[in-house]
């Protein structure tokens, strides 16, 4: 997967960057990581808070009733499809509550920590950062 930047890098003598790698299982990060490290390639991941996923340096707890919402959400769009859509919407309270802990939950210290995911990045999870508790996976 990597043979054809790294010649690419070797032929017009450039540095090669990699910029987002996408989610994938802890594992798998670990020996990407690896082999862009043994490859001399420069890295980014992205430090975002995912909701309710590992694959990331935090998770945001999804709030209640949450999946409601996703539910409603992923209903087919359009004229025809109305009738079903308002009977699965939610109501406007379990919304409004929803979103009001999501907002809530967005700050860092009611996050989780994912720290396999920062294993795989090479990266130590031991880090204090103010009013952050640590939350196992």
């Amino acid at each position: 997967m990597l043979r054809p930047y790294i010649d690419f890098r070797r032929r017009y003598d450039v540095p090669v960057w990699m910029g987002e790698s996408g989610e994938n299982t802890d594992e798998w990060i670990a020996l990407f990581v690896n082999a862009l490290e043994k490859n001399d390639i420069g890295r980014a991941f992205w430090p975002y808070k995912k909701m309710g996923k590992p694959y990331s340096v935090a998770s945001i707890i999804p709030p209640a009733g949450w999946e409601k919402i996703v539910e409603f959400a992923r209903l087919p769009r359009g004229t025809a499809n109305v009738e079903e859509r308002l009977k699965a919407r939610p109501e406007q309270e379990t919304v409004t509550r929803a979103f009001a802990e999501f907002v809530e939950n967005l700050r860092t210290e009611r996050c989780r920590v994912n720290e396999g995911y920062l294993k795989a990045l090479g990266l130590k999870s031991d880090v204090a950062l103010p009013g952050w508790e640590k939350r196992s996976n």
